[in-house]
């Protein structure tokens, strides 16, 4: 609601795009009726309706805070639709990495808790953002799971790959050396409660103080600094 919305038109079919050949495998595949997973069936089904400009000629744009507040779906999207990690950095500047990092910043605030101290009931306001803000937290809880769960599976297929006809090793700079790292910055992770209720509160805005701006940059350093899984990589980097 705070972002204004665009309209596109759609010029699909006529525009000489080409769509990527996973995209194209995968709806071969559910147009055959043969099984893919229940998450290449949605993304590619989404896909594919904006395909025809004819059914659709106007493509309408909305603020994506619900969608992907953390910006992580389209690189989630984009694995869950190749046939493997390893071709999908193929030729790309991190083909030969052994440390991948990826770290997320995740700036939700706290939900407004006096109303549990009343025993009137919300008002539509406070229904609307509770709405609100419940859907991109536990969206965010499941965007956050779902790549810890999957960076495991990721790692031995790259393992796989580059070790094919030879002896996995994880020794450093051997075939089998290959880490994610998924470093979380949010501000529950601070210890202090009085810190966690004041940056939960702090309100979302474009327009925010030199001062709460420094205590944000503080607290993202702390956080930071003092997570497990950085801790992990910089352990592993001596």
């Amino acid at each position: 609601m705070a972002l204004t919305p665009i309209t596109l038109r759609n010029y699909a079919g006529t525009c000489g795009y080409k769509m990527p050949e996973n995209f194209e495998a995968v709806l071969e595949e559910m147009l055959k009726g043969r099984v893919i997973t229940e998450r290449q069936f949605y993304l590619a089904n989404n896909f594919k309706i904006y395909s025809d400009s004819k059914k659709k000629p106007y493509i309408h744009l909305v603020d994506g805070c619900v969608s992907d507040n953390l910006g992580l779906r389209a690189l989630l999207d984009r694995l869950i639709m190749s046939a493997s990690l390893p071709e999908s950095i193929k030729e790309t500047p991190i083909e030969k990495a052994h440390k991948v990092v990826l770290i997320v910043v995740n700036a939700e605030t706290e939900p407004d808790t006096k109303w549990d101290s009343s025993a009137s009931p919300p008002t539509i306001g406070a229904s609307f953002s509770s709405y609100n803000g419940i859907a991109i937290e536990r969206y965010n809880k499941e965007t956050i799971a779902l790549l810890k769960d999957i960076v495991k599976p990721w790692a031995d297929e790259v393992k796989t790959q580059r070790c094919k006809g030879r002896a996995v090793s994880t020794e450093p700079g051997s075939c089998g050396d290959i880490k994610f790292y998924v470093v979380e910055v949010r501000f529950d992770a601070l210890k202090d409660e009085a810190e966690r209720d004041y940056f939960g509160k702090l309100r979302t805005s474009f327009d925010l103080a030199s001062e709460e701006v420094d205590n944000i940059r503080d607290a993202a350093h702390r956080i930071l600094i003092e997570s497990e899984e950085f801790k992990r990589l910089l352990g592993d980097l001596r």
